[in-house]
């Protein structure tokens, strides 16, 4: 009698993930795109022959995002002496890769700025986190030296890497809420929550809209797989230091995400780092410091 109850209720379970999967399915298909402006500059950017002023004038007709991007860039994140007044400065200044990483930022972070309807994820304290995963990743990869390309986008990957959370949570606050109910109350981690609560985890559901905004496959990679490192295989660096990064905002306290736990460093991770306790340390230390540096990004991903 209990075995057929158990099995009658694992049925009724599945079923019901089903049909809350062609929901989520059905609501991916109509997520709105990135802005128009967002889209060129990541097709721009890519041309050997673009140069800073045709990235200014393309990310200048669309005044709300080009101001964002100076207010970001002569934030103290950056610590510029000087008041940087043009795009064309920001990128002779920061690079290419880097303003088309904070127009890509601000892009995701209007798509998800909400209607003003209670959810269950603090927004705060989401962007908190995300902004610290950011941060400690930047760290990470100034110690690691690897390649100025890559140390910009584990940045822009640590500040997006959980997007999927966004999703789920704006459209299906009731189901996102018993995710993070059960995460805590069983202490298990956000991602294995959802997928007992709604089918699916974040990281799937990050690489659909990843793919959906044709976003980098340097950066979908990291949204993808940012739990899963070992299987980045074109991107194992970049994904890998965000896995590291995840972890710190998590150690340190740098908002919440979903679930109280502080992840475990994948030994492949561990192996490719090899980084001895002092430095781990001296990271958490840097990351903490920049942290408050990098406010003005969370005034930019709650709309302040």
């Amino acid at each position: 009698m209990c075995e057929d109850l158990f099995l009658a209720t694992t049925i009724e379970t599945k079923l019901k993930q089903e049909r809350l999967l062609r929901i989520i399915e059905d609501e991916l298909q109509d997520l709105p795109p990135l802005p128009a402006v967002v889209v060129r500059v990541m097709q721009t950017i890519n041309d050997p022959t673009t140069s800073a002023s045709d990235l200014n004038r393309l990310i200048s007709s669309d005044q709300a995002i080009a101001s964002k991007v100076l207010r970001l860039v002569n934030s103290s994140y950056y610590g510029f002496p000087r008041r940087i007044t043009t795009i064309t400065h920001a990128v002779v200044i920061l690079g290419f890769n880097t303003v088309r990483n904070l127009v890509t930022s601000l892009g995701v972070f209007n798509s998800f700025d909400g209607d003003g309807t209670p959810t269950a994820l603090d927004r705060n304290a989401f962007w908190a986190h995300s902004i610290g995963t950011a941060v400690a990743a930047s760290v990470i990869a100034k110690r690691k030296a690897i390649p100025t390309k890559l140390a910009e986008e584990v940045f822009v990957g640590g500040l997006l890497h959980d997007i999927g959370k966004l999703f789920l949570d704006q459209y299906f606050p009731d189901q996102y809420a018993i995710s993070i109910k059960l995460a805590r109350a069983a202490k298990i981690s956000i991602w294995d929550s959802e997928k007992t609560a709604l089918g699916v985890g974040h990281a799937l559901v990050g690489k659909r809209i990843a793919e959906k905004w044709n976003l980098p496959p340097s950066l979908t990679s990291m949204v993808t797989l940012h739990h899963q490192p070992a299987f980045a295989k074109d991107h194992f660096e970049i994904t890998a230091i965000v896995h590291a990064a995840d972890r710190i905002a998590h150690k340190l306290k740098l908002g919440f995400a979903g679930d109280d736990l502080v992840p475990t460093l994948a030994p492949e991770v561990q192996q490719w780092l090899a980084l001895p306790p002092a430095t781990w340390e001296s990271i958490e230390a840097e990351t903490m410091q920049k942290f408050e540096d990098a406010k003005e990004f969370m005034k930019m991903a709650t709309g302040a």
